[in-house]
């Protein structure tokens, strides 16, 4: 009886999780098995269940489309430009608020402020900013404007309009990417660096050790865990880019409508758009899913070499 009573208590344990674990059946596990199953079926029309067949054609669809390459370049490059930046940029901010006693708990509230606005609003503001209002002949008479960034830093570049470059428009991106980056970045190494032993530091100071040499020899290692945490979840952040470059630059990802800042999770959102597009919307994103796993165990085999526990 006994006996009975602990598998009893046990079911009833997991009772308790079932709500859970049906939503997750639900909303994950099921969009997952069906975004694979989905990826094979050519021609798949969702709106009455059809296809012509079972194969890898949504593949070679999604490859060659001809905004595929400069989908894929664009989400490669804010990846692995936007997370090292934000990174190391977080970790300076966070030292130096780690060393401000008075008005600490402010500065955190107001570093932590763009973590809590809508990514969408965030970028309407920043293509606000970097606007150029005019045509070039107006801009030449003194007619348009230059926009806000332009004026305070006396400068005539088309950052975000027609007549801009794709690296002004990366520059712009990469910059948005950065800045929402971070505020949960400095919260989690902020959090890590109080955790260290402040013995550490005496001993450096004693055996003469400057700023430079105590951050790079025992700051950094001592929270390497969460930069690595950090670094893995930011890239795949950074892969899924979409949400503020809509903000800047419009549902199509860029001022003359060409996908000019597209990234793979744009393309996505373009094929679903088409009646029978799910398939090759569900090839993308295995594709993309795919990007992730490799960039992440690459992450992890750095992180065990370089990762002090």
């Amino acid at each position: 009886m006994k006996a009975f009573g602990r598998v009893c208590y046990n079911n009833k344990g997991w009772l308790w999780i079932l709500p859970a674990f049906i939503l997750l059946c639900i909303f994950t596990f099921y969009p997952i098995v069906n975004t694979f199953i989905t990826a094979f079926k050519e021609n798949y029309n969702r709106l009455n269940g059809s296809f012509a067949g079972i194969g890898f054609g949504n593949f070679k669809t999604a490859v060659t489309d001809n905004f595929f390459l400069v989908c894929l370049r664009n989400t490669v490059l804010f990846a692995f430009i936007s997370v090292p930046l934000s990174t190391i940029l977080a970790l300076l901010i966070s030292v130096a608020l780690a060393s401000i006693k008075p008005l600490q708990k402010a500065y955190q509230s107001i570093l932590f402020l763009p973590y809590l606005t809508n990514a969408l609003s965030i970028g309407a503001v920043f293509a606000a900013m970097f606007n150029v209002v005019g045509t070039k002949a107006q801009l030449a008479n003194g007619k348009g404007t230059w926009g806000l960034i332009n004026n305070m830093f006396g400068s005539h570049i088309h950052w975000v309009d027609g007549d801009a470059s794709t690296i002004a428009m990366m520059i712009v991106v990469i910059v948005y990417e950065v800045w929402s980056g971070l505020p949960f970045k400095i919260l989690i190494l902020f959090g890590a660096l109080q955790n260290v032993n402040k013995q550490y530091y005496d001993a450096a100071k004693v055996d003469g050790a400057n700023k430079f040499t105590t951050l790079w020899r025992i700051t950094v290692p001592l929270i390497s865990p969460m930069i690595s945490y950090l670094v893995i979840t930011g890239f795949i952040g950074g892969f899924k880019s979409y949400t503020a470059i809509v903000g800047i630059f419009g549902n199509k990802m860029g001022p003359s409508n060409q996908y000019e800042m597209g990234t793979i999770v744009g393309l996505i959102y373009k094929y679903l758009g088409e009646p029978t597009g799910v398939g090759t919307a569900s090839a993308a994103a295995l594709i993309l899913f795919g990007l992730i796993m490799i960039f992440t165990f690459i992450n992890m085999q750095v992180s065990k070499k370089r990762v002090h526990y």
